[in-house]
């Protein structure tokens, strides 16, 4: 396991701690107002601010089925029944979280679209088969034991190990994972984590990447390797 840590990583831990104490508090996400609770990770950050441009997932989902790892607040799952999806099941390990999801999917009118599961990724939602699979997972590889954390913390680069193992019983004929990573450890991040996908039959993109808070940040998207019009480049 890594133990390294950078500055970004631990002014973000701070920042998410000192924030916490003041209790709940609302941002406006690309338009969307967006009530952020105590250690639930914000649309609004250094990771998220630096994450964000590379997401350009949301614009036609129409009659889709979106499964978001990691909801937090809500907010991709928000922005994918904005952008048409069917239906959306959202998922967070921590409680508090999944009450901040269904709380931003009551006050912006999706609710009805939008189910929120407490669950450690797959391990508490329906057996159903998604086009589209978010995973909002914690970059970090360190060990940490407080689960309000694990937002941003993987000890032991667990939660993506799981996903990979776990997502291909998830996915249509086509489906997909997008997902954003960083190399806030080191150049080998983004080698751990190709090489981690393609043992698990996954092929991959990189839809886009961009330089900023001196790290480089990608816009991953996966499928199977049985899926010919995806291959390594």
């Amino acid at each position: 396991m890594i133990t390294k840590i950078s500055d970004i990583t631990k002014r973000f831990i701070t920042d998410i701690k000192k924030k916490a104490k003041n209790g709940s508090y609302t941002v406006k996400a690309e338009g969307v107002d967006i009530t952020v609770f105590p250690y639930v990770f914000p649309p609004s950050s250094p990771f998220s601010e630096s994450s964000h441009n590379v997401y350009d997932e949301f614009r036609n989902l129409k009659g889709k089925k979106v499964l978001d790892i990691g909801t937090g607040t809500g907010i991709q799952a928000i922005k994918s029944v904005l952008a048409g999806a069917k239906c959306v099941d959202a998922v967070d390990i921590y409680k508090p979280a999944v009450e901040c999801a269904k709380y931003n999917a009551r006050a912006n009118r999706v609710s009805n679209k939008i189910r929120v599961f407490e669950s450690d990724l797959f391990s508490n939602i329906p057996r159903n088969k998604y086009d589209l699979i978010i995973a909002n997972l914690p970059i970090v590889d360190c060990q940490e034991e407080d689960i309000k954390l694990h937002s941003l913390i993987d000890p032991g680069f667990q939660y993506h190990k799981r996903l990979f193992e776990e997502a291909s019983e998830y996915l249509t004929k086509d489906g997909r994972i997008v997902l954003c990573h960083a190399d806030l450890q080191g150049e080998e991040d983004f080698d751990k984590l190709e090489r981690l996908a393609e043992e698990n039959g996954f092929s991959y993109k990189i839809s886009n990447s961009i330089d900023s808070l001196g790290h480089e940040w990608r816009m991953y998207s996966f499928r199977r390797k049985n899926d010919e019009s995806y291959r390594k480049f």
